[in-house]
C-alpha cells in the first residue's frame, strides 16, 4: 500500500510503520573449552569470539503514519479532529559490524557426600555497543549541528559484564528421596545489532515529525503537507527529528533466584515445589530529549534545540519483577499411564514500559508501575494419558489461566510532550483489573467526562481467564517388519469455551474501550495418520 497510515484512538490503519524490512545477518564464533576432573570437582573453562555482521533495508514510515486523538471523522473546520502529528522519512539501507568476547568458568563441587554446589562466572564484553564511530561522524557532519546536546563523541564502552552464578542441592536424607536446592545467577542480554542499525536509520534518513497545526489541517494531503517539497528538500530547510543510543546504554540484565524441593514420594510419583524471583533491571524505552522543561510545546514554548524536533533516545530506565511459587506433581501407573498436575502462583510487575521504541507516558513526569499485562496470577495445567483396550491411547491437556490486567492510555497528551503514548490521568496505573478497581473505574470515567464521554460500566475491568481442553486419541496398527501405522484424531478447546481477548483496545476515549471484539480460537477437530518405520 502506498497510502499513509493513521492512527486514532480505535484503530490504527495502514502499512505498518516498520514494515517491510530486511535485516540478513552472519555471525562466525570461534571457541575452546577446557574441563579438568578431580575427586571432588568437575571444572571447566572457556572462551568464545564471534564477529557479527548486518545489514538493514529499512521502508519505516515510508509512506507516513497521521495520529489522531479523536475517532471523529476529519473536518477542516474543526480543530478537534485534525492529526496531531504526521511521522515520515525515506527508505534507506544501513550496515553494523562487532566484535564478541565471552569468558567462563565453571566448578561443580561434591563438598561432601550429601552436598552439591555449582560456582560460576562469566564475562561479556561487545566491542561497539555504543557504535561509537557513527556518533563522531554524526557530531562532525553540520547538518547535525545542535547534535552535542545529546550525545557525545567520547561514549565509552559497557564493560560492567561480570555475571555470578551459583547454585546448591543437599540430600536431606541421604536416601535421595528428598532434595533442596537453591540457586543464584545473574544473566546479561545479548545485543541486538537491530538497535545500532535502526538508530542510523531514524537519524540519517530524511525523517520528520510535523506537529505544525497549520501544516496538518491539509490532511491527508502529505505534498500540501510539505509545502509541495519532497521530504529530503523539507527536512533540509526545517526541523528534523532523531534516533539515539543514549551515551550510556548498556546491555539489560535479570537477576535469577530459586529456593525449592524434589520430593520422591513413591517409586512412581514426585512433587517439586520452588520459589522463583526474576528481577529486570536496566531494560530499555524512549525518551524524547527536546523537550522543554514544562508546558506544551508552541511556537511561545519552542523545543531546546531548534534544529530537531523529537531526540528519540533509547535508554535503560526499566526494570520488573517476577514473584512465583511453583508445584508439580507427576505420577506414572502400570508404566504407560500418567498424570501431571502443574500449578503457579504469580505476580509480574512492571517499572517503566514494555518495547525499546515505546515512550514513558507524560515524559516529564512519568508514572509507568503497575502489574504487567503478562500478569496472570494463577496458572494450572493438567496433562494426563491412559492406555485403553484394543490398543488406543487416550491424551489430553487442560489448561486454566486467571485474566490479566488490561494495558490502558489516555489516548490523547495529557502534558503537551507531543506524545500519546503511555499518557494516563494522576493515580491511573499502567494496567486495570488486579488492583484497586473501584478507584481506577473512577479515574477512567472523570478523563471521559472531560471528553463528553459517556462512562463505562465496571464490568468492562473484569479480567478474563482463559480455559481449554485438548485431547488426543491414538489407534496403533501393527505391520510387517516392525513398523505400524497410527490413526489419530485430535480436539483442540473441546468444551468450546469462548476465551474472549485478554489485550482489547486500551485508549481510555476510543467509543470500544475495553470492548472485547476478538476471542481466541473455538473447538477446532482434526484427523491425521502416521506410518512408523
Amino acid at each position: 500500500s502506498t497510502a499513509a497510515g493513521v492512527t486514532r484512538p480505535s484503530i490504527s490503519t495502514g502499512p505498518g510503520p516498520t514494515w517491510p524490512q530486511y535485516f540478513p545477518r552472519k555471525k562466525t564464533t570461534v571457541g575452546e573449552t577446557v574441563y579438568y576432573t578431580a575427586t571432588r570437582h568437575d571444572i571447566k573453562a572457556g572462551a568464545d569470539y564471534s564477529y557479527s555482521t548486518g545489514s538493514y533495508e529499512s521502508h519505516a514510515n515510508e509512506t507516513g503514519q497521521f495520529t489522531f486523538t479523536t475517532d471523529l471523522p476529519f473536518d477542516v473546520n474543526n480543530r478537534a479532529t485534525w492529526p496531531i502529528s504526521l511521522v515520515m522519512q525515506t527508505p534507506g539501507k544501513y550496515s553494523f559490524a562487532s566484535s564478541q568476547i565471552a569468558l567462563y568458568a565453571q566448578d561443580n563441587w561434591r563438598i561432601a557426600d550429601r552436598v552439591r554446589l555449582n560456582l560460576g562466572l562469566r564475562y561479556d564484553y561487545d566491542t561497539d555497543l555504543r557504535h561509537e564511530k557513527f556518533y563522531k561522524d554524526l557530531l562532525a557532519n553540520p547538518a547535525y549541528a545542535g547534535i552535542e546536546n545529546f550525545v557525545s563523541s567520547d561514549r565509552g564502552n559497557d564493560t560492567n559484564n561480570l555475571q555470578p552464578r551459583v547454585g546448591a542441592t543437599w540430600d536431606v536424607f541421604g536416601t535421595t528421596r528428598l532434595v533442596a536446592r537453591a540457586g543464584y545467577g545473574m544473566y546479561v542480554t545479548r545485543n541486538r545489532p537491530y538497535f545500532q542499525m535502526v538508530t542510523q536509520d531514524g537519524t540519517l534518513s530524511s525523517a520528520v515529525r510535523i506537529e505544525d497545526p497549520a501544516r496538518l489541517s491539509r490532511y491527508p494531503d502529505i505534498n500540501a503537507i510539505l509545502g509541495g517539497q519532497s521530504l529530503s528538500e523539507f527536512v533540509s530547510t526545517g526541523a528534523r527529528s532523531v534516533l539515539l543510543l543514549s551515551n550510556d546504554y548498556v546491555l539489560p540484565y535479570q537477576h535469577n533466584f530459586t529456593l525449592g524441593a524434589g520430593w520422591q514420594l513413591t517409586p512412581s510419583s514426585s512433587l517439586d515445589i520452588d520459589l522463583v524471583r526474576g528481577e529486570g533491571r536496566k531494560q530499555l524505552g524512549s525518551v524524547d530529549r527536546n523537550l522543554p522543561a514544562s508546558g506544551a510545546i508552541s511556537a511561545a514554548n519552542p523545543r531546546p534545540v531548534s534544529r530537531f524536533t523529537v531526540v528519540k533516545s533509547i535508554e535503560n530506565f526499566t526494570d520488573s519483577q517476577y514473584d512465583a511459587l511453583e508445584m508439580q506433581f507427576r505420577t506414572r501407573v502400570r508404566g504407560t499411564d500418567s498424570l501431571q498436575v502443574s500449578y503457579t502462583l504469580s505476580r509480574t510487575y512492571l517499572m517503566g514500559v514494555t518495547h525499546y521504541a515505546t515512550f514513558r507516558g507524560t515524559q516529564r513526569t512519568p508514572q509507568e508501575e503497575g502489574y504487567s499485562g503478562q500478569d496472570t496470577r494463577h496458572n494450572l495445567s493438567i496433562a494426563a494419558s491412559t492406555s485403553l483396550p484394543w490398543g488406543f491411547e487416550v491424551s489430553g491437556i487442560l489448561k486454566a489461566l486467571s485474566g490479566a490486567p488490561y494495558n490502558v492510555q489516555a489516548g490523547f497528551d495529557l502534558d503537551g510532550d507531543g506524545q500519546t503514548q503511555g499518557d494516563r490521568p494522576r493515580g491511573l496505573p499502567i494496567t486495570v483489573g488486579r488492583e484497586d478497581v473501584d478507584e481506577s473505574l473512577a479515574i477512567i470515567n472523570a478523563l471521559r467526562t472531560t471528553r463528553n464521554l459517556a462512562p463505562v460500566n465496571g464490568d468492562l475491568l473484569k479480567l478474563e481467564p482463559y480455559v481449554s481442553l485438548d485431547g488426543r486419541i491414538t489407534k496403533a496398527f501393527a505391520m510387517p517388519g516392525g513398523n505400524s501405522l497410527q490413526l489419530f484424531a485430535e480436539g483442540y478447546n473441546l468444551t468450546n469455551v469462548v476465551n474472549l481477548s485478554s489485550t482489547p483496545n486500551g485508549n481510555i476515549i476510543s467509543t470500544s474501550f475495553l470492548v472485547r471484539n476478538n476471542a481466541a480460537d473455538a473447538r477446532q477437530v482434526q484427523f491425521g495418520a502416521r506410518f512408523v518405520f
